[in-house]
């Protein structure tokens, strides 16, 4: 072995172990803190968590876990356990009495092994809960048990069904909510939005489920010059280069709750299958969704409540095809009658 290999090698090592040991101090300085929590409850409250760290789409889908956990555990204190980007989702939910950050897998792991919980709804696929530096995997018995994997999950139905399965939770839909701020609504009610307004979500983190840009700069065009909206984007980045008074790229802008409340102050969302989707499912703004194959899947539902029963929501989809290959005309014919009714009519 050269020298700066072996160098490479023992720098690599370095790096993993310190960091094993820098979790290992911070999980024994948490589990400290919530036993002493348990102790000021003087044996009249449960600690009870609820584990799902990522993705904020998933985090949404999940709430009514929240709600339902709730009413099995009335007076037990409930932690949700997530990751700090996505803190804001669950730490203002009446049901939830503390959002616990998790800063890494590992941690997690070993406080949760420590026993300090006295309950935990781990709703992650323990597929996904492997640790990238300690290689250390939060295995999840129950997702196991009922065969709940990253390669089948959507056959056993809608996110919430699926969370539900690996918490072993009684099976029950719901729509999604979410609990915005009043200085989150009033900064985007700062923002004096149109009031005939069609926000839209274009690009997701991964290709597959995306529709072409053209095809979203035609779209967006025809909303406008054809329909008489205004459009705002959200999300992270724009790839558009729609140039118009009435088009307004928010994208990266605000958090994740802002981004609800501007979706709450629309007529319509139009996206693809994403997190803002979620959001507007949560929101009650009627969506219309551009679906397609999915990996394995060639259909699938991942909204509960309003969006999966279509009382407040429209998938436009092509059996066998993705969405990048769902044609413009076919799609905006689609859309066209459903903008012509109002919501509570919607029928296509």
């Amino acid at each position: 072995m050269s020298f700066s290999a072996f160098l490479a090698l023992w720098q690599h090592r370095y790096r993993k172990y310190s960091y094993i040991t820098r979790q290992y101090i911070a999980a024994a300085g948490t589990i400290l803190r919530f036993g002493a929590l348990k102790i000021s409850f003087l044996g009249r409250k449960k600690l009870i968590a609820i584990i799902r760290t990522e993705h904020f789409g998933d985090i949404v889908a999940a709430e009514p876990i929240a709600r339902q956990v709730r009413e099995l555990h009335p007076n037990d204190y409930i932690v949700w356990v997530v990751r700090p980007v996505f803190r804001e989702l669950v730490e203002r939910h009446p049901a939830i009495d503390e959002a616990w950050s998790q800063t890494s897998v590992l941690r997690r792991l070993l406080v949760c092994q420590s026993g300090v919980f006295d309950k935990i709804y781990n709703i992650e696929f323990w597929q996904s809960n492997q640790d990238p530096i300690s290689g250390h995997v939060h295995f999840n018995a129950v997702a196991a048990r009922k065969d709940v994997t990253v390669f089948n999950y959507f056959n056993k139905g809608n996110l919430l069904t699926i969370f539900q399965l690996c918490a072993d939770l009684p099976l029950k839909d719901d729509t999604p909510r979410l609990f915005i701020s009043d200085s989150d609504r009033l900064k985007i009610e700062a923002l004096d939005l149109p009031k005939k307004l069609v926000v839209v979500h274009c690009s997701s983190n991964y290709p597959a489920k995306d529709w072409s840009v053209p095809n979203w700069e035609n779209l967006i065009l025809w909303l406008i010059e054809k329909k008489g909206y205004s459009v705002a984007e959200i999300g992270l980045k724009s790839n558009n280069s729609v140039k118009h008074p009435n088009y307004f790229n928010l994208c990266g802008q605000y958090s994740i709750l802002q981004t609800a409340e501007i979706i709450r102050r629309a007529e319509y969302f139009i996206g693809i299958d994403s997190g803002p989707a979620h959001l507007a499912n949560a929101v009650g703004t009627y969506g219309i969704l551009l679906f397609g194959k999915l990996n394995t899947f060639d259909t699938y539902m991942p909204y509960s409540g309003d969006y999966q029963n279509t009382k407040n929501a429209r998938l436009i989809s092509k059996t066998g095809k993705t969405c990048s290959e769902l044609e413009y005309e076919w799609v905006k014919d689609w859309i066209e009658p459903i903008l012509a009714k109002t919501t509570n009519e919607v029928s296509v």
